[in-house]
């Protein structure tokens, strides 16, 4: 029996037994330990062991470089998220009958609440095997296999969640991979619009152009990318060939569709979502699963959390505990969950307020940058950050980023705080999260984002 589920009433089946926080209305065999909250072990995880033996040294080179990249990124995300004008083929798509909430059924409500129902393997959906980029102790960026062109060229992309555009390198002798050879392809065409975008220190520019693109057996035809001729040096050590978006296409810089959106309006898969299984440090064995659900990747039931602004993956991140103990947030945060992002970053007096809970924290600027901090590695913490009214936890393996040095007891914190040029109420919330929950990304409902616990952590 298959564990891919799926549904041709433009649905998905979630069955297992509880581990997080139930949905509201549901029933759950769980006691929570406090309002809204459940005990770390009892959501799947088990205490992070502290760092011994085999110890990373923290090289802060990847993250210096990655604070760059997201501040460029989300330069303009206070503006976007608040006053965003979604595009008419956007609205259009959300206003369709099929995401009306009604057209779920009974029996599929019941399994989105745990009840066992007989996975529905059918067609119209993929999955996409991922590669872990691992560099030290981090798992950098996870990229998979598409698709192009009448001859169906084989592209690696990188999977976003956090940007809406695709793009490759196309005839591009100075890039870091060959690219694709639009000469080799009859359904290839330029629009003649340009196309550029800017990642921190680095970019990539071309022109924007359409073709054929497929994962599995869903095929986008004309699909809008960026046909990428440049190809600045921080390209050059990633080993995947491009990057999709799979954000909402309103954040767009071609302002067209994503692949996604487009597989949705042609009625191209069993249901308007994809869901992301991603490892912890295996190179293997990580899946985008498109208009699917892996209950196989899943150790419980989904909580749902609303889209707050169909942008990002964004959503209300209301409260920040550690160890049981309330964070002084000066103010609720929008987070918008990105796979395309390795840390996690928040505003510098969020990321003070956090580490004030930790005990022995000091702030590590001096010798990584500004928004760094360090902590004794033996400390035993539970982390949990509250998105739409539910607490979900961080794994303590993912928070702790390395050693401060060779033989030393205090550790690098993966919670990193961003000064003035970073918008004051946004969160960005990345792989070393994304990594204990499997996450599902719906067009349905308003728009939601659905996180249960995920496999990475059994014992």
């Amino acid at each position: 029996m298959s564990s891919i589920v799926s549904s041709l009433s433009l649905s998905f089946l979630l069955a297992s037994t509880s581990l997080a926080a139930p949905l509201h209305g549901s029933s759950s065999s769980l006691a929570p330990s406090r309002a809204g909250s459940y005990d770390l072990v009892r959501r799947g995880f088990k205490a992070a062991p502290p760092v011994t033996g085999e110890d990373f040294v923290f090289d802060p080179s990847y993250a210096q470089a990655e604070i760059r990249r997201v501040l460029s990124k989300y330069k303009d995300a206070a503006k976007i998220i608040h006053n965003v004008q979604l595009p008419a083929h956007l609205q259009d798509l959300l206003h369709s009958t099929h995401f009306l909430a009604d057209a779920i059924s009974p029996t599929l409500e019941a399994a989105f609440n745990g009840a066992e129902i007989q996975d529905v393997a059918g067609a119209r959906q993929a999955t996409m095997p991922l590669i872990d980029n691992i560099s030290g102790n981090l798992d950098v960026l996870y990229y998979g296999p598409i698709s192009m062109g009448s001859q169906n060229q084989r592209m690696t992309v990188d999977i976003d969640t956090g940007s809406a555009d695709l793009w490759v390198p196309v005839n591009c002798p100075d890039c870091p991979h060959p690219g694709y050879q639009a000469d080799n392809s009859s359904t290839y065409q330029e629009t003649g619009d340009d196309f550029s975008v800017q990642y921190g220190t680095g970019e990539v520019s071309g022109v924007l152009a359409q073709d054929r693109v497929s994962v599995g057996s869903l095929v986008v035809d004309n699909q809008h990318f960026g046909a990428v001729d440049h190809e600045s040096e921080d390209f050059n050590a990633t080993p995947n060939d491009g990057l999709i978006g799979m954000a909402f296409s309103s954040v767009a810089s071609s302002g067209q569709p994503t692949f996604f959106e487009n597989l949705i309006k042609a009625n191209k898969v069993a249901a308007p979502l994809f869901s992301l299984h991603l490892t912890r440090h295996k190179t293997t064995g990580s899946t985008l699963c498109l208009g699917c659900y892996d209950s196989s990747k899943a150790m419980g039931p989904v909580t749902w959390v609303p889209v707050t602004s169909m942008t990002y993956w964004s959503v209300a991140m209301s409260a920040v505990q550690v160890n049981s103990n309330a964070v002084a947030m000066p103010k609720s945060l929008t987070a918008a969950i990105d796979s395309g992002t390795t840390l996690i970053y928040v505003p510098q007096d969020v990321a003070a307020a956090i580490y004030r809970q930790v005990p022995g924290a000091q702030r590590a600027d001096q010798k990584y940058g500004p928004g760094f901090w360090s902590y004794p590695c033996n400390a035993k913490l539970n982390i949990q950050f509250n998105f739409g009214g539910n607490f979900f936890a961080l794994n303590t393996v993912d928070f702790n980023l390395g050693h401060t040095g060779s033989g030393s007891s205090t550790c690098v914190g993966g919670i990193v705080g961003m000064g003035d040029s970073f918008p004051e109420d946004l969160a960005i919330i990345g792989d070393e999260f994304l990594k204990s929950w499997y996450s599902v990304y719906d067009y349905s409902h308003g728009a939601r984002v659905g996180l249960a616990p995920s496999i990475n952590n059994h014992a």
